[in-house]
């Protein structure tokens, strides 16, 4: 039953990953104008793996490292090759040795941390000198619908925080990434109702903010129907209701001549 129940998980969330997918897809179309031909690879935030499932594709041949914080993500995995290895850790705290891999991917996964700043160091500190640094994450305009409707229901926090592309495109820099390069786009899905908004972000992980004030759930049933009735306001003349995801994209290489030592 147990196992029945985590691969019905598991679905849900392939199912639910609809953003997810697709900027993978879009990832990927990045990485195929890059020539590289890495023996390592890590996926940090790898969840499923999703992301090192088409990885492995470009390159069967290296070894893939699924590195996310959730065991039971890693432990439903979709990538069943010999050379995939699984990672229970921290980004804060990635247990490899310095300069270990040629490439290292994430997707939709650095948002979690909201010291992304000692996620970037770390990923610097195991990437090679010469070796790639691709990912995508989330900016403050993500599910920008949502965050208003709660704003006219109270005065808490419902949504999670995002780092700007401005201040991630600072950040690499000022920890020594050579050629990088940041940039964002929008993407909306269109949902029939709120309902089905809601229930995919609790398939893909996403947790409900609890008020450190008072410590009551913030989502009793009354402040859930008036976050639909304010969400409706956003239904479109096609009959569907947005929800807007800032996508920021970014790639870097760490200097073959780097000596710059990471605290």
């Amino acid at each position: 039953m147990k196992d029945a129940n985590k691969k019905n998980l598991c679905k849900k969330y392939i199912d639910s990953a609809i953003v997810q997918k697709e900027i993978i897809a879009r990832l990927i179309d990045r990485l195929s104008l890059i020539n590289i031909s890495p023996k390592e690879i890590i996926d940090v935030g790898a969840g499923v793996g999703l992301g090192s499932k088409e990885i492995n594709k470009i390159y069967p041949e290296a070894n893939c490292f699924m590195l996310d914080n959730s065991i039971e993500s890693l432990n439903e995995n979709i990538l069943i090759e010999q050379n995939a290895y699984r990672v229970c850790a921290n980004f804060k705290k990635i247990p490899f040795k310095n300069n270990s891999f040629d490439f290292i991917f994430s997707s939709s996964a650095l948002h979690w941390d909201l010291d992304i700043e000692s996620s970037f160091k770390e990923i610097y500190r195991i990437l090679k000198p010469g070796g790639l640094f691709l990912f995508a994450t989330y900016g403050p305009n993500t599910l920008i619908e949502l965050r208003s409707a709660w704003s006219r229901v109270d005065e808490y926090k419902h949504v999670n925080d995002f780092y700007d592309m401005h201040n991630i495109g600072d950040l690499m820099q000022s920890i020594n990434f050579d050629d990088s390069v940041v940039d964002f786009e929008n993407i909306v899905v269109e949902y029939s109702d709120v309902f089905k908004l809601q229930k995919d972000l609790k398939n893909i992980g996403s947790k409900i903010t609890y008020s450190k004030k008072n410590h009551q759930n913030l989502t009793t049933k009354n402040k859930m129907n008036a976050m639909y009735r304010e969400y409706e306001k956003f239904r479109q003349e096609n009959g569907s209701i947005p929800a807007t995801y800032e996508v920021i994209y970014g790639s870097a290489w760490k200097k073959f001549n780097s000596i710059k030592l990471i605290d």
